[in-house]
């Protein structure tokens, strides 16, 4: 599967592709900000695999941007620092999509979150 990645915000903006999620299913793999080389060569760590499956994609990516807290906080991320791909699949497939992306590409945040996956 080819993946590919790009910026959250255009300046301060939240960017367009992002804005289109809004009542989309899917999964988005957030990775570092590398060089274009080291992009190139796929060498960027994926830092973290999640999905929604209740057509909440736009908002369940973004709140990885922004201050989360409570029972249900998730990992956040600096905009500046971070890239994102998104998949968009049926609702009914985005829990098992996102399960064979974190096995594949095993991010940092996944697999301390979930240590019983290893």
């Amino acid at each position: 599967m080819s993946l590919v990645f790009s910026s959250v915000k255009e300046g301060r903006q939240i960017a367009d592709w992002v804005k289109a999620l809004k009542g989309k299913s899917g999964v988005y793999v957030i990775r570092e900000k590398v060089n274009p080389i080291a992009a190139f060569l796929d060498m960027a760590d994926v830092l973290y695999i999640g999905e929604s499956h209740t057509g909440r994609l736009y908002a369940t990516l973004l709140r990885h941007f922004q201050r989360w807290t409570g029972k249900t906080a998730g990992a956040t991320f600096a905009a500046s620092n971070v890239e994102v791909a998104v998949v968009r699949c049926p609702a009914d497939r985005a829990l098992d999509l996102q399960n064979a992306m974190i096995q594949e590409f095993r991010p940092k945040l996944n697999i301390t979150a979930n240590p019983d996956s290893e």
